[in-house]
């Protein structure tokens, strides 16, 4: 389970949506077009794709270049399927039948988990007008009941302050998207890729033997992909060439700590530091990253570490990953 609606949407109008209807026959509920006032309400109407900008026409003022005709060719394809979907949308606002199977495909069919939040939220608002208090409160608890059931990781909150009810995720909701979304980034790289592999490998194999060999494993593996994530770093590649192109050239900088120095991502110099921190950690306590300084051991390190140090390097990942995107993670 994701903790999302995604793997789950297909079950929302009968979760949700058609107990709602039993509950308005059972309560003699006066409604009419029901299904119409959720669909223009609460649904998106299909957007037209963007139009492509072109590099250069002939003189005839034709498309010569293959990019341009490639870029034409997808356009013209997509925007014949958004003629169908606008088609197929506008038959469902006539309709009320129509907008019920035309919501459910929606709930099916959906890619993005913003688009379901938002509708369920604006959903909120035709059962309030057309029940009052009583039918948008059976839709609120409905709506978290369901969260409840399929453990997703949202607060539902009822609308105050002329506000619609409104869904939000929890902190582990957006610790979990940002492993997620981790994973997705390390696995647009060969390098990156085999890293997250062989951190995930480590976490693991804790299973069978929770010693303090095994835990120094999975942190020194997870520094392992955070380093070279960071290695990879626009901002990293372009200081890296700039030292290589001077004369005579310069030192480029390939540490977790240099490389923080010269990435240009922390919103205060305290960030920076404490990144560096916990890589000093990990370079001076023995036997993570190197043999490090016995001395400044203060004690063997335990699950306690795993957790609270898993934790602080995952929060690290938006930093160092241009791929990972903030806004998608909160809500998408």
């Amino acid at each position: 389970m994701r903790g999302e609606f995604l793997g789950v949407q297909s079950l929302l109008v009968a979760e949700v949506f058609e107990p709602l209807f039993e509950f308005i026959e059972e309560n003699e509920i006066e409604v009419e077009d029901l299904w119409l006032d959720i669909l223009q309400s609460a649904l998106p109407r299909p957007m037209p794709p963007v139009a492509p900008t072109y590099q250069s026409y002939n003189d005839d003022g034709e498309l010569h270049l293959p990019e341009d005709l490639d870029a034409r060719a997808t356009y013209e394809a997509a925007l014949e399927q958004h003629q169908a979907k606008l088609e197929t949308y506008m038959e469902a606002s006539t309709d009320d039948g129509c907008a019920r199977d035309y919501i459910r495909n929606f709930f099916d069919d959906a890619s993005s988990e913003h688009a379901i939040v938002e509708t369920l939220e604006k959903a909120f608002t035709p059962f309030d007008d057309a029940g009052g208090d009583q039918l948008s409160n059976a839709y609120f608890v409905a709506v978290q009941t369901f969260i409840e059931k399929f453990s997703l990781r949202y607060d539902v909150r009822r609308p105050s302050y002329n506000r619609r009810m409104a869904i939000y995720p929890t902190l582990p909701g957006l610790f979990t998207k940002m492993l997620r979304d981790l994973r997705l980034s390390s696995a647009q790289d060969a390098t990156l890729a085999a890293l997250m592999v062989a951190f995930e490998e480590t976490i693991r194999d804790l299973h069978d033997e929770r010693s303090p060999r095994r835990v120094k494993q999975c942190i020194a593996a997870q520094f392992n992909l955070l380093e070279a994530m960071l290695s990879q770093h626009p901002n990293i590649l372009a200081y890296n060439a700039a030292m290589e192109n001077r004369t005579p050239k310069g030192r480029k900088v390939n540490t977790f700590g240099a490389m923080c120095d010269q990435a240009d991502v922390w919103p205060h110099n305290k960030v920076m530091e404490s990144a560096k921190a916990i890589y000093g950690f990990a370079s001076d306590y023995p036997g993570i990253r190197h043999g490090g300084t016995p001395a400044s051991q203060l004690r063997e390190v335990d699950m306690r570490d795993l957790l609270s140090i898993s934790v602080i390097l995952t929060g690290l990942s938006p930093y160092l990953s241009p791929s990972m995107d903030p806004e998608k993670i909160y809500l998408d």
